[in-house]
């Protein structure tokens, strides 16, 4: 093999540091999902379309609310479900929720509070134990294109005397 695709290998790194970044980006979502149930404004939002997908190897739903704040301002929002979160919603036409504006999650249903929390702490522990899985072996790749490259230098040193020789 060439010594050019012995670097490709360092391409491993991609893999843990985007594991990295979701179990970032799970943990901000979780936050701000208890920072808006617990500080955000209580509203009642209407159901205007509400769906749930099956497909082969993939279900899911959606629904989209309508609600009005308090400064008179018509909000809608089309919200992406799980299939556990959407088949909990199926009777509800009007869904209490709380509104943050500005938060990262500014939405959280009050019904499906617990559900969804679950299911973002869930995402959370397995990007981070994929992270954890990827990163030796992000570093046994690295070693082994280093070895295969000529590596940085020999592990020891050499230490020889080139001064004068002594006079008698």
């Amino acid at each position: 093999m060439s010594r050019r695709y012995y670097k490709l290998l360092y391409l491993i790194w991609l893999l843990p540091a985007y594991l990295l970044f979701l179990s970032i980006h799970q943990a901000v979502v979780y936050y701000s999902a208890i920072q808006t149930y617990r500080d955000g404004e209580s509203y009642t939002a209407k159901v205007i379309d509400f769906e749930i997908k099956k497909i082969a190897a993939q279900t899911n739903g959606f629904v989209e609310l309508e609600f009005t704040t308090a400064d008179s301002i018509v909000h809608k929002r089309k919200l992406s479900l799980s299939i556990d979160i959407a088949s909990s919603l199926t009777d509800y036409k009007i869904i209490p929720i709380r509104y943050k504006p500005g938060n990262f999650e500014d939405i959280v249903m009050i019904p499906t509070y617990h559900q969804h929390r679950s299911v973002i702490l869930s995402n959370l522990a397995m990007a981070f134990l994929g992270f954890l899985i990827t990163l030796p072996i992000g570093w046994g790749a690295q070693r082994y294109a280093q070895k295969k490259l000529g590596g940085s230098g020999p592990d020891y040193y050499v230490i020889e005397r080139i001064d004068d020789e002594p006079t008698d």
